[in-house]
């Protein structure tokens, strides 16, 4: 199974190297928006998270 981290390297990766037809470039466009948009709202719970917490002693 691959991490949003990974698929949005992937994406990347497919995007710059690949060629693709206009369907197939706007398809892994479209996928890479919601995956770096579903990866900003994990890192703002976890920046939230740790906002909480005290600083060690």
């Amino acid at each position: 199974m691959l991490t949003i981290y990974d698929e949005i390297q992937q994406l990347r990766t497919e995007l710059s190297a690949c060629i693709l037809t206009p369907n197939e470039r706007a398809a892994a466009q479209a996928e890479l928006a919601k995956l770096l948009a579903e990866q900003a709202a994990i890192d703002r719970q976890f920046d939230a998270m740790i906002a909480e917490e005290e600083p060690p002693k």
